[in-house]
């Protein structure tokens, strides 16, 4: 009978075989599908923004209230005093028409607006609009601060009425007008000009007024301030420098005066054999 093996702490031991392990199932390879969520998301439908309020429409704006002194003049005279609206500087424009200019003004001054101060008048050239003249009067109330603007039409040749008895200070600013417009006031105690000679030729604010002025000898003295001083006639015994000359551009009346041609130079050696012979 074989022997059976002894088994004893001398001998080596087996070490028992390890369990194999199951080999790991092998885990499906992670692909990478970038374009599949983006795809995914092409396909599903964006959701719809939502339309964004309507803007609420602005509130009118107010109508400004009428100036007190355009109210006063259309309620005294309707008809006869057209509203032509404001200025830059907030006063009433109301255009008159001479017929009317007299009881409109005097109303103005006397009445409830207090207008007693006439502070200028002047005058606007059309030229080719009938009437071709505006005659402007500004009026002012010292008392109540406020202002009013009177225009009214004059043809050319015509005349508006004086306002000299309703305020004795038109009486200075109707003949500047009158002097450098030409416009008549009718009914004025001393009517001629006022700055220009009482010789001067034409009116010099009218716009078809030349630019040399019709009175080329003379000289204005701002004319001559620019021409150095020189306070004389241009032409016959006055005299221009060259530089005078030079300074006198297009417009001005020195550019129009011509010096006398120089004085021809004889050869000296021609003379002298003229004496010799």
């Amino acid at each position: 009978m074989a022997d059976e093996p002894k088994q004893n702490g001398n001998e080596d031991s087996v070490p028992e075989a390890a369990p194999e392990k199951s080999a790991p199932e092998s885990a499906p390879a992670a692909k990478s599908d970038a374009p599949a969520p983006a795809k995914a998301a092409a396909d599903t439908p964006a959701p719809e923004k939502a339309a964004p309020p309507p803007e609420p429409e602005p509130e009118p704006e107010p109508e400004p209230e009428p100036h007190p002194v355009a109210v006063a003049v259309s309620a005294q005279f309707g008809d006869k005093a057209d509203d032509e609206g404001e200025d830059q500087c907030g006063t009433p424009i109301f255009r008159v028409g001479a017929d009317d200019l007299i009881e409109v003004m005097t109303w103005a001054r006397d009445g409830e607006l207090n207008l007693n101060y006439l502070s200028s008048v002047t005058a606007i050239d059309y030229t080719v609009r009938e009437p071709r003249f505006d005659v402007v009067y500004h009026l002012y109330s010292v008392g109540d601060s406020h202002r009013l603007t009177v225009k009214c039409g004059c043809p050319d040749g015509d005349g508006v009425p004086t306002m000299v008895d309703v305020w004795p200070a038109a009486d200075w600013l109707e003949r500047e007008t009158y002097d450098l417009y030409g416009i008549e006031f009718l009914g004025h105690p001393d009517l001629r000009r006022i700055f220009l000679s009482e010789d001067w030729e034409g009116y010099p604010l009218r716009k078809d007024y030349p630019l040399e002025g019709p009175n080329l000898e003379l000289l204005t003295r701002q004319q001559a301030a620019f021409r150095g001083g020189q306070f004389d006639r241009i032409r016959g015994e006055g005299e221009i420098t060259e530089q005078e000359r030079e300074m006198a551009g297009p417009g001005v009346v020195g550019a129009l005066w011509e010096p006398e041609p120089p004085a021809e130079e004889t050869d000296e050696s021609e003379s002298s054999d003229s004496a010799q012979d």
